[in-house]
């Protein structure tokens, strides 16, 4: 049976880019080639097809990537890839989801020399594991904070209050990247930007309220979240990564443990976001940040 998964850490790439993305592809569990080329079809988050059965190239067993491209690379976007290929006497898919950011909270090569090094051997920590903890940390970060600390994409469908001023989802919005009202294409020059509020106030006209035709009558993508290293989330984020992914032989519900230094109290993690890690200096942290909106 086929199984497959984001390759590399490509679940994030980033603005400006090659766009190198990645799939791992097994057969009961083992990374196993396809039988013949395997092609690759990308769309974004508004359904444009922006690779169209290109093929991919073979990486080493099992695994296969394709360069986007600087071209594809220029905004934030999410993007859907669809691989397709001979596996098992069968044509079959593989579907694997990637965003471009704008960047990466830290690089690999500071990875490998933070804090003492323990990260230093590429045979004990290979690249793929740093990248693709680098990946599930940068959402978490978002989680617990409610703010993006990478520039991000979003696309919304809304209704509007026949006002001039549109509330999106998220605060530091830095830039408007399409809007369409009605069905009809609006320049991204009749929109101006409150960026700490999250508000998009439009100059040319209103924002209209549901219609029968168009119930969500406004459809917008623009970029958030910071668009600078703030307030020592690189750091923050190091942390992290030390913590999940060096082996430890203290039970993950220990509450505390002996050693030679006496015995040593640990946080308990959980709690309703009071306690998101076992680090206090990072808990602290997220609790300082936090841009969450109560009940929310």
């Amino acid at each position: 049976m086929i199984g497959y998964s984001v390759g590399n850490g490509t679940q994030h790439i980033y603005k400006d880019s090659l766009g190198r993305i990645y799939v791992n592809a097994y057969i009961d569990g083992t990374l196993t080639n396809a039988s013949g080329s395997v092609t690759v079809t990308v769309t974004d988050e508004a359904g444009n097809v922006i690779i169209n059965e290109q093929t991919a190239t073979t990486d080493t067993t099992g695994i296969y990537y394709y360069d986007l491209g600087i071209a594809n690379t220029t905004n934030v976007n999410k993007l859907y890839a669809v691989w397709s290929g001979t596996w098992e006497s069968v044509v079959q898919k593989l579907r694997t989801n990637h965003e471009i950011l704008g960047f990466p909270l830290f690089t690999e090569a500071q990875a490998r020399t933070f804090d003492i090094e323990q990260l230093a051997s590429a045979s004990d920590y290979p690249d793929a594991t740093i990248l693709e903890e680098r990946a599930k940390i940068t959402d978490l970060l978002e989680q617990w904070t409610g703010a993006s600390w990478t520039p991000k994409y979003s696309l919304e469908k809304m209704e509007g209050d026949t006002t001039r001023v549109l509330s999106v989802p998220h605060f530091n919005v830095n830039k408007v990247i399409s809007v369409t009202i009605l069905g009809e294409t609006i320049a991204t020059s009749n929109f101006e930007i409150d960026n700490k509020a999250g508000f998009i106030h439009r100059t040319d006209g209103f924002f209209p309220e549901a219609t029968s035709e168009y119930p969500m009558p406004i459809v917008i993508s623009y970029e958030y979240g910071w668009d600078f290293l703030k307030n020592g989330v690189d750091r923050i984020a190091l942390k992290l990564l030390l913590d999940r992914i060096i082996s430890t032989n203290i039970p993950d519900r220990a509450t505390s443990f002996n050693d030679e230094m006496g015995n040593i109290s640990l946080v308990t993690q959980g709690g309703g976001f009071k306690n998101p890690t076992r680090i206090p200096e990072v808990n602290q942290w997220i609790d300082e940040n936090s841009e969450k909106v109560f009940g929310v």
